[in-house]
């Protein structure tokens, strides 16, 4: 009988040892994800409001006009430096028909990093829908930065 139950025991410290191993597995898993959250919440940190203006065609330089057309076959997302003053451009590239419009979801910052997020709104009025392609984009200009832009 020793026998045996010294076989028992050998065969529940295996099952131990598994239930041991995958307990430490999930412990690890848990503890990377939680590490990888608040790495990027510390990246981010807080983000604050950024004061814009929205542009139109007649008030931009001439040399960013002819960037943007030179680009609006294609979704674009630019940046422009003018001095003390930013452009901050998010294009869609080429739709079939006209009535687009575009909304800015986000414009804000952190110590390191500045983003602008955009929305393409499809046409409301689809009685008096231009069949024409157009090409819409916004043009948004801010203070100067120096900061790392992201256009989404």
């Amino acid at each position: 009988m020793k026998e045996h139950d010294a076989y028992k025991q050998k065969k529940m410290d295996g099952k131990v040892s598994v239930f041991v191993r995958s307990g430490r597995l999930l412990l690890i898993g848990a503890l990377v994800l939680f590490l990888l959250a608040g790495c990027r919440k510390m990246e981010e940190g807080e983000r604050t409001e950024v004061d814009f203006s929205v542009m139109i065609d007649k008030e931009l330089p001439q040399e960013l006009l002819a960037a943007i057309e030179e680009n609006k076959e294609n979704e674009m997302r630019l940046t422009w430096m003018d001095g003390e003053e930013m452009y901050l451009i998010r294009g869609y590239g080429k739709q079939s028909t006209g009535g687009y419009s575009i909304a800015v979801a986000e414009c804000a910052e952190n110590e390191e990093t500045l983003w602008f997020d955009t929305r393409l709104i499809g046409p409301q009025d689809t009685e008096n829908l231009s069949q024409e392609a157009s090409y819409p984009y916004l043009v948004v200009k801010i203070a100067a930065t120096e900061k790392e832009v992201v256009i989404e």
